[in-house]
């Protein structure tokens, strides 16, 4: 069994070295003629996988190590027999927390308390149900936008449409991107979309780049100087606008879900489907690889505030202004799309919420209900 996978899978090769040999590329340089020999293809969302790249090639199966799959042609695999698997939910919990210090911090720099605003959810499915499930443990009040989801379940949660989601005071999209269908979702943000949101409201996409018109939002952040808008998706990644980058408040590369854990999950639901597929004994396990983060643990005081002890623990374990500064640095480079391919690649170990204990004094009971609803251990 002959395995391609993209170098950017982490332990790809420890894992899938018990299935069959394996051999690492650049996503973006996957060609044809990579896959003369290959049975398993094993991809990020930077690789097009469709009748152009596999026609020909001895490949049975195919996964991404994604929750989103628009980058991969359903139709031919299914009608070439070829079997497929994706990760949906491994990093969900990932992008969560980048919304969460997304917000606290945005809350410190803009002298505003979260829970005093309104947020719009638009996507709720296996990221936004966690930004929403995180965000109502801290007592914010949500509004959830998902007519496909809304079809189906009803009742699940209380569904506004997407005129009255917009006029919360934060949107955060998290949307699969749909060019065709009932409910498209190409350039959803496009003029109206804009034109309907607050003056001073704030804007977070970190679903897919092209759900947001670019001249469009463009033009909405030169006229109104006091749309604060986040971006972890670009359209044309990886040579996004610069302009744009400049117009942001925090832009990041395209990295809300890259937690170690959350890949590490990725690749672990690929291998068992893998093993599943071609009945093979399932040997691997990634429990063993994570290691220790830096901090392992914070104490607090009886004097210390809620907000600011979240605060703390949060950017502890992660701080999107430091991906923001690495981001911001293209501007000094020859190559731009080489340098956010690069900060992708390199990019360092980051653990979840889970990975810090935190320790409470006994009177401190709703603070603690408040980490632990966030997904910190508690102690």
């Amino acid at each position: 069994m002959k395995i391609l996978a993209d170098e950017n899978i982490p332990l790809v090769v420890p894992a899938f070295s018990t299935i069959g040999e394996v051999h690492t590329i650049e996503g973006r340089r996957i060609t044809p003629s990579d896959l003369k020999d290959i049975d398993i293809l094993l991809v990020r969302s930077v690789t097009k996988v469709d009748q152009q790249l596999l026609k020909g090639s001895k490949v049975r199966f195919v996964g991404t190590a994604t929750i989103g799959f628009d980058h991969i042609d359903l139709d031919y695999l299914k009608q070439n027999d070829i079997g497929f698997a994706s990760a949906p939910g491994c990093n969900a919990n990932s992008a969560a927390e980048y919304v969460i210090s997304t917000l606290l911090i945005l809350s410190q720099q803009q002298h505003f308390k979260l829970r005093d605003k309104t947020v719009g959810i638009i996507g709720c499915g296996n990221v936004g149900s966690n930004v929403l499930q995180k965000l109502q443990a801290l007592g914010v009040r949500c509004l959830v936008n998902d007519p496909p989801l809304q079809a189906v379940q009803n009742n699940q949660y209380s569904f506004v449409d997407l005129d009255t989601v917009l006029q919360a005071d934060i949107v955060t999209l998290h949307v699969p991107l749909e060019k065709s269908g009932l409910h498209p979702t190409y350039h959803l943000v496009n003029r109206p979309f804009l034109n309907q949101l607050k003056d001073d409201a704030i804007l977070l996409n970190i679903s897919r780049g092209n759900v947001v018109d670019e001249a469009a939002l463009m033009y909405s952040l030169i006229d109104r100087p006091n749309l604060t808008v986040a971006l972890d998706v670009w359209p044309h990644e990886p040579a996004i606008n610069p302009l744009l980058m400049q117009k942001t408040v925090l832009a990041t590369p395209h990295i809300a879900g890259y937690s170690l854990d959350g890949k590490l999950r990725g690749t672990e639901m690929l291998y068992n489907a893998v093993c599943q597929y071609f009945q093979y004994p399932n040997n691997w396990q990634t429990k063993d690889y994570l290691p220790l983060p830096k901090v392992t643990e914070l104490h607090f005081s009886e004097q210390v505030s809620d907000s600011d002890a979240l605060l703390t623990a949060v950017t502890a374990c992660y701080d999107v202004r430091a991906d923001d500064a690495q981001l911001r640095q293209i501007l000094q480079h020859s190559n731009p799309a080489s340098y956010f391919d690069h900060l992708r690649k390199t990019y360092p170990i980051r653990r979840e919420f889970s990975s810090l204990t935190i320790k409470l004094p006994e009177n401190k009971q709703q603070l603690q209900q408040k980490f632990k609803m966030l997904g910190f251990s508690i102690n």
